[in-house]
């Protein structure tokens, strides 16, 4: 997952080791790294930067989600026959968290009705352009001219919207956030949609329980509509964040085994990643 949507130049992303530019600005970058060490997770931060050591592992627990408790979310999500396969063939699937939730929540506004490698080479280009290589913060994005990436208009200025809201002290974009509050928040901006909210209340507000109901992916893994989707991840609750995190893995593996997408289900292409 971390892979797919890894940042030149910000994350690398190799085997079991993930690894996060600190300082992607300057001469000497600083690059924390988190790998599978034994049965567990090694972290290692260079002495430079360990005076922030505290927010940094903050950072990499919410990344890996290490406050699930998988055999209870695993035990819930499995009574669904759908999902019941792929969760013993992939057990213990956490939602990956939001190193920032600003720049999550602009990449999930980027990756709007587009692949996942479409959105990434988006936000290549939002860094190179207005961030010098960093990500951009709503400072650098409250004025600007985000569509001259390359995507529509519309969502250009829902994200110079967002940067705006954040910068007056109106949105709260990070896994404090009280998810109800925030999707409602979102929603005033224009270009932000019921899957924007739902993908950020995963990964930015780390709402074990929410949903975006129309992701394209999940419509044709369920054979339904948004609303027939909502009545059947209902079995799911309070889990429906990483029931979506096994339909997105069910259908990996099926595209692999070429047997993706289904037929004869919704055609329809909402907010997606």
């Amino acid at each position: 997952f971390l892979e797919r949507r890894a940042l030149p130049g910000i994350e690398e992303v190799s085997g079991l080791q993930y690894r996060r530019c600190l300082n992607p600005q300057d001469p000497e970058p600083q690059w924390l790294s988190v790998r599978w060490h034994e049965d567990g997770l090694l972290c290692e931060v260079p002495l430079s930067v360990a005076e922030n050591l505290a927010e940094l592992l903050r950072r990499v627990r919410r990344v890996f989600d290490l406050d699930a408790d998988p055999e209870i979310i695993d035990e819930r999500i499995s009574r669904d026959e759908l999902l019941a396969g792929v969760v013993r063939a992939a057990p213990g699937l956490r939602v990956p968290g939001a190193w920032d939730g600003f720049e999550t929540t602009v990449r999930a506004i980027l990756g709007q009705q587009v692949s996942v490698a479409r959105a990434t080479d988006l936000a290549t280009r939002l860094c190179s352009r207005f961030g010098h290589g960093a990500f951009p913060d709503p400072g650098q994005l409250a004025d600007a001219d985000v569509s001259a990436i390359g995507m529509p208009g519309q969502r250009g200025a829902a994200i110079r919207h967002l940067a705006q809201a954040v910068l007056a002290g109106d949105l709260v974009l990070n896994e404090s956030a009280d998810f109800a509050e925030l999707t409602r928040s979102l929603m005033t901006v224009k270009g932000i949609g019921a899957w924007t909210t739902g993908y950020a209340g995963m990964r930015v507000a780390k709402d074990p329980d929410a949903f975006p109901e129309n992701d394209w992916v999940v419509v044709k893994a369920l054979a339904a509509t948004p609303a027939q989707a909502r009545r059947m991840a209902e079995s799911w609750r309070p889990w429906r964040a990483y029931g979506v995190m096994y339909i997105w893995k069910l259908a990996e593996r099926q595209r692999q085994s070429g047997n993706w997408p289904p037929v004869n289900v919704p055609d329809s292409r909402p907010e997606r990643s």
